[in-house]
């Protein structure tokens, strides 16, 4: 007897190759069962730790700026679906003492991430003094590092309508 596929199969595998096919499906709803859920439990995770990331974001900004001798501080978060009509890249804030905004975000330069924040006139929705402060440890060295056109780059993205004008009406 010449078996060119492998070994003859034993026992029920022999007497019913349907199970085979059962096998792998179950294997494979496993698999996608378990994915799907390590999946919703993040994104449950992600979404309802908002609030908390917000509020430490806000407590880390204002340390920073006390350890750099900086007199602004990040009052309280602008709820995301009014971020002052613009696109949510970064967290928006109040400033304290002032009608201005504050947007902290990441600037990536050299592939590094750099967490930086853009004071935003209330009046004029330019960003004040064209500057983008880094939030690190040394921020006048950092901001040596980072070209100036990637800074002209961020800030007319800051400062540009979040939507194309295309003479509808958005309400």
């Amino acid at each position: 007897m010449r078996h060119e596929d492998g070994p003859e199969p034993i026992g029920a595998w022999a007497e019913y190759p349907s199970l085979r096919t059962q096998d792998a499906l179950r294997e494979r709803g496993i698999y996608i069962g378990w994915l799907a859920g390590i999946l919703l439990v993040g994104g449950g995770i992600w979404f309802f730790t908002q609030s908390l990331r917000t509020t430490l974001l806000l407590r880390t900004v204002n340390q920073v700026l006390e350890t750099a001798q900086d007199s602004r501080r990040l009052e309280g978060p602008i709820p995301r679906h009014i971020s002052w009509g613009r696109l949510p890249w970064g967290n928006w804030y109040t400033l304290a003492g002032s009608e201005d905004r504050v947007l902290v975000f990441s600037l990536m330069s050299n592939g590094i991430f750099i967490p930086c924040m853009a004071v935003v006139s209330a009046g004029t929705g330019k960003v004040v003094d064209d500057t983008i402060l880094p939030l690190t440890s040394h921020p006048e060295q950092t901001l040596k590092e980072i070209p100036r056109g990637l800074i002209k780059t961020y800030i007319r993205r800051i400062e540009s309508p979040p939507f194309p004008k295309t003479g509808a009406v958005r309400q």
